[in-house]
């Protein structure tokens, strides 16, 4: 068999349409290596070499195919096949790139994706995430026109935490969606570019590419796209101070959603917790309330009972408080919910705090802080460690002063929450783990 190196491969368009090719390795030093150290044995070994090949075959020009492979190379796999243990998932898949060592000219794209994408079911459901990654790519290399492919690369490299990766392969999703009219692609693409910007910080970036999405999916009429998009565009709005703008574009997304889409409890249970961060602890209570029979995962149950603690507190419904308190302290012992555990101490804090309960809001800041600085949650430790402050100085009523105001939401936004109430009593919805 003549020599399987590979290449990165990007698709063949016209030049307006390209952008730099996207990156096809990690941090390993030869290419497919974290599939051998992932499977592993003789199915980690054949799974690397097929990966190898589709990935050499699909970078190379399709009149040149035919000389890429020695005559025997398709007898010799399908004997390593047969003499192999092998998952039954794997059988086809691997059969059909044994198929293509022997006709590299005739083998088509499209079949050569449908393979990949079925080894790359079987490694995700393994929990084989590299594996994933690295025939979800090889998938869309080998099928250079499907956006949806290279759209699943970028979101499995951010799984797996590769962001310039996942980068790289957005910005080509949005490239080769729009040069093929994928829309929904090229609307989800920019979405995660947006996201990738918004956890750096950069909050006029993610602004902007959450406002291509939204054109996009308007234009096209992607009504749930168009919902995703003005949902990340009101956390965007909230982060940098332009409060009406959020209310309108949360009020926006209510409508694209609809009152059955399974992210309406989310996006009830964000605008609440803006209302609390603005003092509108009466209405915010309601909605959090209308929402206990629909968060369900352990995180989600976690971040509500926090947050109808400190609305409770809010509201001067210390016996409410005290109740959510004790559902805290037991939640946060559940391993699955400790990236959330310090915010949601910080909202104990900030209740007790309200209520002038000095012991509690003292020692739920204090656990905030530490779990926000192992963490590395910087807002939630520079707000934990300005809280303790106050109330270490001596400045408990200040502080107390400043937690209690009962501020009344504006006309839209009673109405809006009314709305949220309504639609999350119906039961009709709920929302995913």
């Amino acid at each position: 068999m003549k020599s399987t190196r590979s290449k990165a491969a990007a698709p063949r368009l016209p030049r307006r349409w390209r952008t730099p090719p996207p990156l096809t390795r990690g941090s390993e030093s030869l290419e497919g290596m974290e599939i051998l150290r992932e499977v592993g044995g003789e199915v980690g070994v054949l799974l690397w070499q097929a990966y190898r090949n589709v990935m050499f075959w699909a970078s190379t020009e399709e009149g040149e195919r035919g000389r890429l492979f020695s005559p025997e190379a398709g007898r010799k796999r399908a004997a390593e096949l047969a003499g192999a243990r092998i998952p039954d998932e794997l059988a086809g898949p691997l059969s059909a790139f044994g198929d293509m060592l022997s006709a590299p000219d005739s083998t088509s794209g499209e079949a050569m994706a449908q393979a990949c994408t079925g080894i790359a079911r079987w490694a995700e459901d393994e929990g084989h995430l590299n594996t994933a990654l690295a025939y979800t790519q090889a998938a869309s290399v080998a099928s250079q026109r499907n956006a949806r492919l290279a759209l699943a690369v970028g979101q499995l490299a951010r799984r797996r935490s590769e962001l310039p990766r996942a980068e790289t392969w957005f910005r080509h999703t949005v490239m080769v969606a729009r040069q093929t009219g994928d829309w929904e692609s090229y609307s989800r693409a920019y979405i995660a570019l947006g996201n990738m910007l918004i956890r750096r910080g950069n909050f006029p970036g993610a602004h902007r590419m959450h406002i291509k999405a939204l054109r996009a999916a308007r234009r096209k009429g992607l009504q749930q796209i168009q919902g995703m998009a003005l949902h990340d565009l009101f956390a965007i709005a909230i982060e940098t101070g332009r409060r009406e703008q959020g209310e309108e574009y949360a009020r926006q997304a209510f409508r694209a959603y609809g009152p059955n889409h399974p992210s309406l409890p989310v996006l009830a249970h964000d605008v609440a917790y803006f209302w609390v961060e603005q003092g509108y602890f009466a209405r915010a209570l309601e909605v959090f309330q209308a929402l206990e029979t629909h968060l369900t995962s352990p995180q989600d149950r976690l971040s509500l009972t926090a947050s109808i603690a400190r609305a409770a507190a809010g509201s001067g419904n210390r016996d409410l408080f005290r109740r959510a308190w004790t559902q805290v302290v037991r939640l946060n012992k559940d391993p699955d919910v400790q990236g959330v555990v310090p915010g949601c101490m910080l909202d104990l804090a900030l209740g007790a705090t309200t209520l002038g309960e000095w012991d509690r809001a003292e020692s739920a800041a204090e656990e905030a802080y530490e779990l926000a600085t192992r963490t590395g949650q910087a807002k939630v430790r520079f707000r934990a460690e300005s809280l303790m402050d106050a109330i270490r100085d001596g400045r408990q009523a200040e502080a107390r002063q400043q937690a209690s105001r009962s501020a009344a939401p504006s006309p839209k936004a009673e109405t809006l929450a009314n709305e949220f109430v309504r639609s999350l009593e119906h039961g009709r919805v709920t929302a995913g783990a």
